[in-house]
């Protein structure tokens, strides 16, 4: 699932907690002494609400001291919401219904998710009785496999804001967690092929230009296996790599044809939050989205007429438009910092002009989430 993100928050079944030092157990174990017997599930292609009822309905099935478990699935187009979010404030209800597209709010953290079908998901059940309590923690003990999965492919990823796999610049994967029953879960995909327009099209934007102006970010910003190799390996190829991946961090995988009578019967049975479009809340990025980790694009309209498009990455301004500037003031600022954005604007307005849209630049641009 691209572009989930882990945050501090634990959330349960939708429900954001702040967990304290008296929860967190006194001495964490390692991340390397938790490996260990790990069953692995292959629930093949589902629909997009069967993909979030199943690892809802696993991890809700699991005891305390039951082993961890691997799921991988890949799913029909959807979209997918994080646990947390105000879906009528990121989604546009009317474009989703023309597209025939199913939005989910998942049980799980982290921002609005494309779910291509060509993506394979993965889930891991970690019992609260391996000790790990944290997603950090859990993310501390896949990382390295997820790494080794890519790079059995020629994809030598790297882990990004303790949450992305990057490939060089480009994203090609996110992680989200969530503690559900006995477990802590922690979801992704990995980014096979795919089309980020559908995922475009449904998003709430404030213009047309952002829209356009999304998905040329999009583009530039995310990866897919398809950009990167001639040809994509089959299913089969991508459980033996992950097999070989786990075993070498130490992993005892053990293949299991499919869920155990109470598993499934829990699976079946697993109640999604539906999508409550009127309920108010504000988007998880002001004014804009998340493309990245430190990465944003934003847009606010003032009422003289006047708009502010910022692509914010890294610390700089990637790209700026503004309807009331020259092009070379806009040019000015590409690249510049956060804290030069005021010297840029002077050389090419005055400084009452300049002042004013330093503040507007502030009120407009996204740095970090939070």
């Amino acid at each position: 699932m691209s572009g989930i993100s882990i945050s501090p928050l634990f959330i349960a079944r939708g429900i954001v907690t702040a967990p304290t030092e008296a929860a967190a157990p006194p001495s964490p174990p390692s991340a390397a002494s938790c490996a260990g017997v790990l069953r692995l599930l292959d629930l093949g292609h589902l629909s997009a609400q069967a993909l979030h009822r199943a690892y809802l309905g696993f991890a809700e099935a699991q005891g305390r001291d039951d082993p961890p478990a691997l799921i991988l699935a890949s799913a029909d187009d959807h979209l997918s919401v994080g646990a947390a979010q105000g879906v009528g404030a990121e989604l546009d209800r009317e474009a989703c219904r023309a597209a025939g597209i199913p939005v989910v709010q998942r049980p799980l953290g982290g921002g609005t998710v494309w779910v291509d079908r060509r993506h394979l998901n993965y889930f891991l059940v970690m019992p609260h009785g391996t000790g790990l309590r944290r997603p950090a923690q859990v993310l501390e003990l896949l990382g390295p496999v997820l790494c080794a999965w890519h790079r059995y492919f020629g994809l030598d990823v790297r882990l990004v804001g303790h949450r992305d796999l990057w490939l060089g610049q480009r994203k090609l994967g996110g992680t989200g967690a969530a503690t559900i029953g006995c477990s802590l879960v922690l979801g992704g995909s990995l980014l096979l092929d795919g089309d980020w327009r559908a995922f475009v099209g449904c998003i709430a934007v404030p213009s047309t230009g952002f829209r356009r102006e999304l998905e040329r970010a999009l583009e530039e910003s995310l990866g897919l296996w398809t950009h990167f190799l001639p040809r994509l390996p089959t299913r089969a190829e991508l459980r033996q790599a992950l097999l070989h991946a786990l075993a070498a961090a130490g992993w005892n995988p053990r293949v299991e044809e499919g869920p155990n009578a109470a598993e499934r019967l829990a699976m079946a049975g697993a109640e999604l939050e539906a999508p409550d479009w009127q309920q108010p809340g504000r988007r998880r990025v002001a004014h804009g989205i998340k493309i990245k980790d430190r990465s944003f694009l934003t847009e606010r309209h003032w009422s003289d007429g006047s708009f502010l498009r910022v692509w914010t990455e890294d610390g700089s301004y990637r790209r700026v438009l503004c309807s009331a500037w020259p092009e070379d003031c806009a040019t000015a600022l590409t690249g510049c910092g956060r804290d030069a954005a005021l010297a840029a604007l002077e050389r090419c307005l005055d400084r009452d002009r300049a002042q004013l849209w330093r503040a507007r630049l502030e009120a407009t641009a996204v740095w970090t989430e939070g």
